[in-house]
């Protein structure tokens, strides 16, 4: 086992869900612009992960969630006191997909 190309993946992903973190966090100027980030940067996460129904389930779970914040922004804008909320369920989400391709990817 190449512990090093391991190790490679395991920063690649902390950076993207890093990435989406921060997404979650800011306010958009563009909310579809921040949908599409938010879909490719979780394709490139697990895109070495095992196709598990499990993962895929979080994966729909977050992008539901994220695309709700995101429509909310886009009727309430972004100061709207609701957003905190959503943005804990995103990041719920994500690091239940970030759990997922860790423990899937072994």
């Amino acid at each position: 086992m190449n512990m090093i190309a391991n190790i490679r993946r395991v920063d690649a992903r902390e950076s993207i869900f890093s990435r989406l973190d921060a997404l979650i966090a800011r306010r958009p100027s563009s909310t579809d612009a921040a949908r599409v980030e938010a879909r490719q940067l979780v394709s490139m996460a697990i895109v070495d992960g095992c196709q598990a129904d499990s993962l895929w389930g979080a994966v729909d779970a977050f992008h539901a969630h994220f695309d709700f914040m995101m429509q909310t922004i886009e009727i309430n804008g972004a100061d709207d006191p609701g957003l905190k909320i959503l943005r804990t369920k995103c990041r719920f989400y994500l690091e239940e997909v970030e759990a997922l391709c860790l423990s899937l990817g072994y």
